[in-house]
């Protein structure tokens, strides 16, 4: 396996963004160092230049007094320079560094009285780019026991921080950089991941979706291909499935008219009303099933409209039915989805409520990201075993061969079918009062 194939899998993106968040790392701080360079320099303490001073100390505080100028002057090197004064020290506001102050005593023994610390002046020797850092002195003022004065002045700022101080800084650079190379890394390998969960839940909604964009890594590319090729092999077997069972139901029509004609011969009347039920009642199992799978091969475009005004125009036109029912909610609440397939399972609930319950409540409301519709009915409601049952093909809870009171047993199953298409989902309950009710969630975003 060649390098660009390793590198196009989990395992290697993992492992260059790891060494990229290094690298950034280290970019970093390099750009800070040259740009700031006290910040890569040791502290004070740890140049020598202190040893340096406690040496001249101890040298001056040894020679007469009119040696001690020309051996100030001589003691200068390009990290500072010396000044001897008889007088006591007053270069400016001092301020104390007990550190350091212990150290020059004990470097320099008896012949030091005080050490304080004072900042130069911007200058051509002392740039003013030092200014800004103006957390440690650039200048020492060495007060004798005679009560002379030497003053030390650093025309270039020669240390920095301390080493844990410069450990913390590199730390904070490294967490810097591998937070913001992580962030986009994970960003390009969690966005495929987060389609792939998008295409699964659209196609349980809709096995006509359409196949998603194979990108990312190697591993997720072969597993969207795969998923593309599932669904595609699904797809074709339910819209074979459905075409099949809409044909045969179709065509049982031309026999079941030849069993109706031909019974019209029969002189005994009895049977013959018999036979005409038996014919009727598998008429109606056929148109049911019929609109059960055109649900299925109906390829009804998606549209924006009022899902209010389709729920008020459901119940108006079961009042003018002379059904009992009663609509509650806003105006209007725009929803995405097929409208004639909503309103043909809002239908089937509406009118079961009013048929089996004496009465349908129906009310929408808005709740966040979802769309609730409640029917609820004053009718004996369904015993708790039946609940889930009711949805599936073919079930009927009034077990007489009266179509007209059962039905065939197909509404929910396509009322089901239409709800999930839309992301949504539908469940019955039984009320604390009495009656059923008929609980349906729908996504605003179905349209995604």
């Amino acid at each position: 396996m060649t390098l660009g194939h390793r590198l196009d899998t989990i395992t290697g993106r993992i492992a260059m963004t790891i060494v990229v968040a290094i690298l950034a790392a280290m970019t970093l701080y390099m750009v800070i160092v040259d740009n700031v360079p006290d910040w890569s320099r040791p502290a004070l303490v740890d140049t020598g230049v202190l040893d340096q001073a406690a040496t001249v100390v101890r040298l001056i505080a040894a020679m007469p007094d009119s040696q001690k100028p020309a051996l100030a002057a001589a003691a200068a090197t390009a990290s500072y320079t010396v000044a001897w004064k008889a007088a006591p020290c007053s270069p400016g506001p001092l301020r104390r560094a007990p550190e350091i102050e212990r150290r020059m005593r004990r470097l320099a023994g008896g012949d030091l009285a005080a050490v304080g610390f004072y900042v130069a002046e911007p200058s051509a020797a002392s740039p003013a780019a030092d200014a800004r850092f103006n957390r440690a002195p650039f200048g020492m003022a060495v007060t004798l026991r005679n009560g002379a004065c030497l003053i030390f002045t650093v025309p270039h700022r020669i240390w920095g921080l301390s080493w844990w101080k410069r450990d913390a800084l590199m730390s904070v650079f490294v967490i810097l950089a591998t937070v913001c190379v992580s962030t986009i890394a994970s960003r390009t390998l969690i966005r495929p991941i987060e389609e792939f969960s998008r295409a699964a839940r659209r196609f349980g909604r809709d096995t006509s979706a359409p196949p998603m964009v194979e990108y990312g890594p190697r591993e997720l590319r072969l597993a969207m291909r795969a998923f593309n090729a599932m669904q595609d092999r699904i797809s074709k077997f339910v819209a074979d499935r459905t075409t099949m069972l809409a044909a045969i139901s179709h065509d049982l029509r031309t026999p079941l008219t030849r069993i109706r004609l031909r019974g019209e011969f029969i002189a005994d009347r009895e049977q013959q009303k018999r036979l005409f039920q038996d014919v009727a009642e598998m008429q109606a199992m056929i148109s049911s099933a019929l609109v059960l799978f055109r649900d299925d091969v109906t390829d009804e475009q998606g549209t924006s409209f009022d899902l209010s005004e389709l729920v008020r125009d459901v119940v108006d036109d079961a009042v003018d039915q002379g059904k009992p029912a009663l609509f509650s909610g806003p105006d209007h609440v725009i929803f995405h989805g097929r409208p004639m397939a909503l309103k043909r399972a809002l239908e089937n609930i509406i009118g079961n409520a009013c048929i089996y319950g004496a009465s349908a409540d129906v009310r929408l409301h808005e709740r966040g990201d979802c769309l609730a519709i409640s029917v609820a009915d004053d009718g004996p409601g369904i015993p708790e075993e039946f609940l889930e049952a009711v949805f599936t093909p073919f079930f009927r809870l009034e077990r007489s061969r009266n179509r007209r009171t059962g039905g065939t047993g197909l509404g929910l199953t396509s009322c089901r079918a239409i709800l999930q298409a839309h992301g949504g989902s539908i469940s019955l309950s039984n009320r604390a009062d009495g009656g059923l009710l008929a609980q349906i969630i729908l996504p605003r975003n179905a349209a995604a």
